[in-house]
């Protein structure tokens, strides 16, 4: 079979899920290709991955126009990108295509020829591509790609029921979670809390919606309430929040206890993990409406034995339920965070039996193998009702 991945960037260090997929494509025997934008050159590949990827045909995708063509008024320059789109897109000969972000998807539909046979179209919508569109407009961006596309994937509950409340046949939009290689980390039992000195981390890209201001403000309040405790926060990764969260860190008197690491590999994001006594995900709804889909670190904590903090948020209440798997609180609630971190201190909180129960649960419902199986068993459906003539004519 030959397969299409559409996606912004190939390999990316930040979607791994992408670069499984396509491995898995072609351990299969099939026919890859893969239009995007630009390469990653620190994806982190091993050298066995990377040889293998040397099989994938790539296409630049969106095609890149002159530089001129800016000047133009804007109609005629909508005109002649799409003309370059369906030219672009003939070259590629596919049986199936998987476009990675609606953004992407929306791109292929407006590409496809009108009124000729195309190969099934399956986009998987991932986080900000739904809740701020939604936000925005209510998903109007992508009424072409609802009409033409065949299957609509969302990595979780609420982004399904937006698609569906934005204009996506509820019959073509389905559930399906994303994972992480869970035979690739070692799960170790936390330890006690005791009177040692704890260590907390959040690994993320610092925008918004993580909530790290919130995690802050939990740990200021932590100081106060339980002044016994000793423990630090460390946080990896960079963004446009850096420099107002060190501010809260100084004004709140705890410059001495968080320190900002900076961008991580992956291999410094598990070990930063691992070692931790606590992750803290609290994550929340940001301003223009953009949101989690599931954070991909929650799943590696919950993997690797680390205790989970976050909150009820999109759709990770779907990977940790409270008190069994992680611990939650409500977006925005530092007071609740504060609570939760002194019950894994105190022990009214096990530790050990919520890290045991949250690696049984990612082992059965989030392990990226079983996912990976599961999105083609799902793409092999829709074929063969295309084979059928069962879809909607085009």
């Amino acid at each position: 079979m030959r397969i299409c991945f559409v996606v912004s960037t190939f390999p990316a260090r930040s979607q791994t899920f992408v670069t499984a997929q396509v491995m898995h494509a072609l351990r299969a025997g099939h026919d890859v290709t893969v239009a995007c934008r630009q390469a990653d050159d620190d994806a982190g590949l091993s050298p066995d991955n990377a040889s293998r990827l040397e099989q994938v045909r790539r296409v630049d995708w969106p095609p890149r126009l002159e530089s001129s063509t800016r000047y133009l008024p804007p109609r005629l320059h909508d005109a002649i990108r799409r003309r370059a789109e369906r030219w672009t897109w003939r070259q590629i000969e596919s049986d199936l295509v998987i476009a990675h972000f609606g953004y992407a998807g929306a791109a292929v539909a407006r590409a496809r020829q009108p009124g000729k046979p195309s190969p099934p179209l399956v986009t998987i919508f991932h986080g900000r591509d739904v809740s701020v569109e939604h936000h925005r407009n209510g998903l109007r961006k992508y009424r072409g790609l609802f009409a033409a596309g065949d299957l609509f994937l969302t990595v979780n509950e609420p982004f399904a029921e937006l698609l569906v409340a934005g204009g996506a046949p509820r019959a073509r939009v389905e559930v399906l979670h994303l994972g992480v290689p869970t035979e690739r980390y070692t799960f170790t039992p936390p330890q006690a809390f005791g009177s040692r000195s704890l260590r907390f981390a959040s690994v993320a890209r610092l925008v918004p919606k993580k909530g790290l201001h919130v995690a802050i403000a939990a740990l200021a309040r932590l100081r106060r309430e339980a002044p016994e405790l000793d423990w630090t926060y460390e946080i990896g990764g960079s963004g446009p929040c850096e420099e107002d969260l060190r501010r809260q860190a100084a004004a709140a008197g705890l410059g001495d206890r968080i320190r900002f690491l900076g961008p991580l590999s992956h291999q410094s994001t598990v070990a930063l993990i691992a070692d931790a006594d606590a992750f803290l995900a609290p994550s929340i709804t940001a301003e223009d409406g953009d949101q989690e889909g599931i954070p991909v670190t929650l799943m590696e904590a919950m993997a690797l034995g680390t205790p989970v903090c976050t909150t009820r948020h999109s759709g990770i209440p779907e990977l940790v339920s409270h008190g069994r798997t992680g611990l939650l609180s409500d977006e925005g609630d530092a007071a609740a965070l504060c609570d939760n971190l002194i019950a894994l201190s105190d022990g009214s909180a096990d530790a050990a039996s919520l890290a045991t129960a949250a690696r049984r649960w990612i082992e059965r419902e989030f392990d990226l193998s079983r996912q990976t199986d599961a999105l083609f068993a799902r793409c092999r459906a829709v074929m063969g009702k295309e084979h059928a003539g069962t879809n909607t004519p085009r």
